[in-house]
C-alpha cells in the first residue's frame, strides 16, 4: 500500500501541483511551457543529488546517469553552478605572443 511518500506519492503530488504550475508558466513564458516546468523539477532534483554526493559533481552525474559535462552545463543553465573554490582561478586561454 502506498503511504504517499514513495514514487506513487510523488506522482500524485506532481499531478496535484501541475495545473497551477502550468497556468503560471503559460502566462509568463508561452511557447516554452515544457522547458519551464521541467526546470522547476530539475532544479531541486540537482540540488538534492549534489547534497547526496557531498557536492561531488562526478558522483552526482553518475547517480543521475548523466555525463559530468552535461551535469555541469545543466547546473550553469539553471543558475546552480558553484563558484570556483578560493585560491583557484578559472582556466584561461593562452595569450597570443
Amino acid at each position: 500500500m502506498d503511504d504517499g511518500r514513495g514514487v506513487d506519492g510523488f506522482e500524485k503530488l506532481v499531478d496535484a501541483a501541475l495545473p497551477s504550475v502550468v497556468s503560471e508558466v503559460v502566462t509568463q513564458k508561452a511557447g516554452s511551457v515544457y522547458r519551464a516546468v521541467l526546470a522547476r523539477v530539475e532544479r531541486p532534483l540537482l540540488r538534492h543529488v549534489l547534497l547526496l554526493s557531498g557536492g561531488n559533481q562526478l558522483r552526482a552525474a553518475r547517480l543521475l546517469g548523466l555525463n559530468r559535462n552535461t551535469l555541469r552545463k545543466r547546473l550553469r543553465t539553471l543558475g546552480l553552478a558553484a563558484p570556483a573554490p578560493e585560491g583557484r582561478t578559472p582556466a584561461r586561454s593562452p595569450s597570443p605572443r
